[in-house]
């Protein structure tokens, strides 16, 4: 007798398997979503933030060059060139704010976090709209990845009343002579040189500051809170670029009898200037006479007592810019006043080189001499990166609100003050992410 197999589970197996397939497959798709789409939400999250990052530096670079205005009028972006710039730097990285591929928004100053409502940040938001692969089996709508980001961008006080900036010479600052040197203002002295004796104080001389950050040691009268061994302070006028050429300024002259005269100068480049002796009164137009103030020189500057004054006419203080043409010691910058005399010069009030008063090209290696007397006041800060700066005090006289030097020499018998404020000299940059 025959039997019959009947194989009905094979079918109920079949559709077992269907449903099986279907649910690993779910569950396949799930983990590729996370793997695939998670990865690409990750590795986008880096680009926008790298994004949103960029933008806001770029955001508090004219911050920063419009700093001042901010400060003053308390209007952050009037001409919307602050948020044109994030928004180029956005789109220049691949994220345009169109609205569908990706959106950005600029808040000037930030609406929320630690630096809401404060002049010169800047906060940026960039938004991207990924795409969905995998991950499409849970949704249309693109995912979004967002990223902020907060810079700062303006000019703040560097608190530094003298820097200077050779790293290893002996007596790299040197008070050598009979008088006292004190620094107001509650500003710092900053050595960098890490010699033994980084800076000394010898012959009677003296130097009275609130505080001294020294990378190597010292002798003599220091006056002060004095730390050795700190690590040396950058250059904090290094962003500055040096001014362009001016046109050529223009110098009238009058006699004033038994052979002295008086020199009008207007801003402007100049080369082979006499020399100013005592009895010469010398009238320096300032930067509302031509929108600048600089005094461009490029042949030295040497005046042996005569008056230095700004024109009262003019407003806007001056800046005297020296590029010596040759290696000659004669191409420097060289001022002294004398007892029937009158130095009276300030530094710029505005743009990017206000509160400096003498600089000298940052390679130029000439001695900048400065040596006070009688009527003397020089408000501003004195820039001679490489190198040495000579200021000689006699009586009581202001000279300079900042030196920043490669190496300093203080002499003289008199009292002289470096009177630094904030306003009154060079500023620091600031412009770097903080959120």
């Amino acid at each position: 007798m025959a039997h019959k197999r009947v194989f009905r589970c094979a079918a109920r197996r079949r559709g077992a398997v269907a449903v099986l397939v279907a649910v690993l497959l779910t569950t396949l798709l799930g983990i590729m979503a996370i793997a695939v789409d998670g990865g690409l939400l990750l590795d986008n999250h880096r680009r926008v933030q790298g994004a949103a990052d960029a933008a806001a530096l770029a955001v508090a670079t004219e911050l920063f060059v419009h700093y001042p205005a901010i400060e003053s009028t308390g209007v952050y972006d009037p001409n919307g060139a602050a948020a044109a710039a994030a928004l180029a730097s956005a789109s220049a990285n691949g994220f345009p704010n169109d609205g569908s591929h990706s959106t950005v928004t600029v808040r000037l100053p930030p609406t929320s976090g630690p630096f809401t409502g404060r002049a010169g940040y800047a906060e940026v938001i960039v938004t991207f709209y990924q795409d969905r692969y995998f991950s499409g089996i849970w949704g249309a709508a693109k995912s979004p990845v967002v990223a902020r980001s907060v810079a700062r961008g303006r000019w703040a006080s560097s608190n530094r009343g003298i820097v200077v900036l050779d790293p290893i010479a002996k007596d790299a600052l040197n008070a050598s002579g009979t008088g006292t040197v004190t620094v107001t203002g509650g500003a710092a002295v900053i050595v960098d040189s890490n010699n033994a004796v980084a800076a000394a104080a010898t012959g009677g001389g003296m130097i009275t500051a609130p505080a001294f950050e020294i990378t190597g040691g010292y002798t003599g009268s220091l006056i002060g809170e004095i730390q050795t061994g700190v690590p040396p302070t950058p250059d904090h006028l290094r962003y500055l670029p040096a001014p362009s050429v001016p046109s050529k300024g223009t110098i009238k002259t009058a006699s004033l009898g038994q052979g002295n005269k008086e020199y009008t100068l207007t801003p402007g480049r100049f080369s082979n200037l006499p020399n100013f002796n005592a009895g010469d009164r010398v009238v320096l137009k300032q930067a509302s006479a031509n929108g600048e103030g600089i005094y461009y020189i490029d042949g030295g500057l040497k005046s042996t007592g005569a008056s230095i004054v700004m024109d009262e006419s003019t407003s806007g203080g001056v800046m005297i810019y020296n590029d010596p043409a040759s290696s000659a010691l004669s191409e420097q910058i060289q001022i002294t006043g004398n007892s029937s005399g009158t130095v009276n010069l300030s530094a710029l009030t505005s743009g990017p080189y206000a509160g400096m008063l003498l600089w000298q090209r940052r390679s130029a290696t000439q001695q900048l001499s400065v040596a006070g007397g009688g009527n003397f006041s020089l408000i501003g800060t004195f820039y001679a990166a490489n190198a040495l700066l000579q200021v000689t005090g006699s009586g009581d006289a202001v000279i300079g609100s900042q030196y920043v030097s490669r190496k300093l020499n203080l002499g003289g018998g008199g009292n002289t003050r470096i009177s630094y404020t904030d306003s009154g000299t060079a500023r620091l940059r600031e412009v770097a992410l903080v959120e």
